[in-house]
């Protein structure tokens, strides 16, 4: 059972430090986090140079989180796969791993095409 959550300052505090620490551990455990960074620069670089309206922006920033939201995602399911199968090859894992991949494929490619 889970002690109950306060909503006190050094909680929410906390909470962020947790979710920051999370972020940088995505940028050390997965390779593809740094493609989906430089791509990410690039969009925002493309919308500065061509000025787009702030519509644009917004399904820019949209498209942007979906693909980093999905490849955290993505993540967790294959850390949480590899410790239930100690890290052993395993046929139900190997399908579960590739729906999450395929999740943040699709979620690259509505990016791409939103642009």
């Amino acid at each position: 059972m889970e002690p109950n959550k306060t909503m006190s300052v050094r909680a929410r505090r906390n909470s962020f430090a947790y979710a920051w620490a999370g972020l940088v551990q995505l940028f050390k455990l997965e390779p593809n986090a740094k493609l989906h960074a430089l791509a990410t620069l690039l969009a925002i670089a493309a919308g500065i140079a061509r000025h787009i309206t702030v519509m644009q922006w917004s399904a820019i920033v949209f498209a942007i989180g979906l693909v980093w939201i999905t490849e955290a995602l993505n993540t967790c399911i294959e850390k949480l796969c590899n410790l239930w199968c100690d890290n052993k090859w395993h046929p139900e894992v190997k399908i579960i791993k590739d729906i999450a991949a395929g999740a943040v494929l699709v979620a690259t490619l509505a990016s791409v095409a939103s642009r």
